[in-house]
């Protein structure tokens, strides 16, 4: 019987994987984060105030770039900029360095411009900026599993709505009309915003739970 066990180690090995092993490893390497801290880092991106200067209206490394903004305008909320996962101290500075507020999906990824874009703007308000920009709406699932609960009754502020390969947002509250409260780094708005919305918008999203949710 002792003569098979080293077997039976290698067949449990190669049943859980190597894939498996190494998502173990990465989940428990996530920072913890309570759902209080989660939902205060996403109303201080879209409470972030700013003023927009004449050199961050355009974007050095693209000469299609149009901003969303006018010199002199004071914004709130920090910028949407695909591919981008700057808080507020590091969009400051890039500000100041004169980058360009902020950047949509169709100039591509812009080394010269600053700001936040939705995958972006979770992975912050999970405590994840340390690791870069490493999760897109289509990799959160390798972080955040799918809760089993009712998701109209029963989600819990800091958990998001996802779609996958598309655009994902914060969960905070539901409100007694049968509207939720979502914060997100919005591409139609330009800028991280939280606000009231309706279910009807989230057709093909999903709801996921950050695996290192602190409860």
């Amino acid at each position: 019987m002792l003569s098979r066990l080293p077997v039976l180690l290698v067949c449990v090995w190669l049943i859980s994987g190597p894939q498996d092993h190494a998502q173990t490893g990465v989940i428990a390497q996530l920072p913890p984060a309570t759902r209080k801290e989660i939902v205060a880092r996403a109303k201080e991106l879209a409470n972030h105030g700013w003023v927009c200067g004449a050199s961050n209206l355009r974007a050095s490394c693209s000469a299609k770039y149009v901003s969303d903004w006018k010199s002199g305008q004071r914004i709130t909320g920090v910028p949407y900029c695909w591919g981008g996962i700057d808080g507020p101290e590091e969009f400051d500075r890039k500000l100041a360095n004169g980058l360009a507020a902020g950047a949509h999906s169709r100039y591509g990824v812009l080394k010269c411009a600053a700001g936040i874009d939705c995958s972006g703007f979770i992975s912050l308000c999970w405590g994840l900026s340390l690791s870069g920009h490493a999760y897109s709406t289509s990799t959160l699932r390798q972080i955040a599993g799918k809760p089993k609960y009712n998701w109209f009754t029963d989600m819990k502020p800091g958990d998001v709505l996802n779609n996958p390969g598309s655009h994902v947002v914060l969960f905070t509250g539901y409100n007694p009309d049968g509207t939720i409260n979502v914060c997100e780094a919005s591409g139609s708005m330009a800028r991280v915003v939280c606000r009231k919305t309706t279910w009807s918008r989230f057709k093909g999203y999903i709801p996921l739970q950050y695996k290192g949710i602190d409860d």
